[in-house]
């Protein structure tokens, strides 16, 4: 017998004056780091409005836990969230803002077991008015770290956060991974999205376009990168793929034939100094959003 998902949509739509948001969107997730990628306006954000109530599926259904989303129901407990837009009662402390949330929650976290990673004790005391942008964001980490939920879900959540803040968040992001925890995120940091996703879904114009590891998505694109140093580009190396000039004698050839590209580098350049780099995530996203049909 098949193990339930933690989470599931089945058959989703949602439509708002006959225009259609989200079409017939199904997605089962288990424990992991789980990205959701896909330009402006394809569905993503949709999705997990869904997930988390904020907006009612037209069609279809939402489970968390094997319960069904419905609002008002006990599967809101099972769910931490981080949305994109943070908003606070500007006069309510921080510390006050997280016992309200912890509250709700069966097995909330204690305060200060999220202060190692987020050092919320310097801000605790603040009014929630005078945060900057970046104590907001990680006022709304902690936020939704806080009611110790196995699903936890993340838009942007590196957005607004210095050098330090994300080394943080990255780091709260692989603990939850190593607990077992479902963590969603939505992103346009493809360097992150790479480096951390076990899957990753991308949604196109209102439907699911492609699910798979971050490797099985990049290979779908069988492309090379070519970078060589040269005086000019040898006779004929553009028949091989597109050549872009990068500047001080440095070109780059996007190709899907690299070896014999870089054997007639090879053979007609003296110390080419040249690299090959598989085709990267964004590489392979850009591919599939531009086609019309997968």
């Amino acid at each position: 017998m098949s193990k339930e998902p933690m989470v599931a949509w089945l058959h989703v739509s949602k439509s708002y004056r006959n225009k259609s948001a989200l079409e017939n969107f199904s997605l089962d997730l288990g424990p992991g780091i789980h990205c959701l990628l896909g330009s402006n306006g394809a569905g993503k954000s949709t999705a997990l409005s869904i997930l988390t109530e904020v907006r009612a599926a037209s069609r279809g259904e939402v489970r968390v836990m094997g319960q069904a989303v419905v609002r008002g129901g006990r599967q809101t407990t099972l769910i931490g969230s981080v949305p994109q837009s943070l908003s606070f009662p500007p006069t309510l402390k921080v510390a006050e803002v997280l016992r309200f949330v912890a509250m709700h929650y069966p097995n909330p976290l204690e305060l200060d077991s999220l202060d190692e990673h987020l050092q919320l004790s310097k801000i605790l005391a603040k009014q929630c008015g005078s945060l900057s942008g970046g104590q907001r964001r990680r006022l709304g980490i902690a936020a939704a770290l806080i009611g110790n939920a196995p699903v936890l879900i993340l838009d942007e959540p590196l957005a607004g956060l210095d050098i330090d803040g994300r080394a943080a968040v990255r780091r709260i992001i692989l603990e939850q991974q190593a607990a077992g925890r479902c963590v969603i995120m939505a992103s346009h940091d493809y360097a992150e999205v790479e480096a951390a996703a076990d899957t990753v879904t991308l949604i196109k114009d209102e439907r699911r376009l492609a699910n798979g590891s971050t490797e099985s998505i990049r290979s779908t694109l069988d492309l090379s990168h070519l970078s060589f140093t040269a005086e000019k580009p040898p006779a004929g190396i553009e028949t091989f793929g597109t050549l872009t000039n990068l500047g001080t004698g440095r070109f780059r050839l996007t190709t899907h034939q690299p070896d014999q590209a870089a054997r007639l580098l090879l053979a007609e350049i003296r110390a080419p100094k040249l690299q090959i780099t598989p085709s990267s995530l964004e590489d392979a996203v850009s591919e599939l959003l531009a086609k019309e049909q997968v």
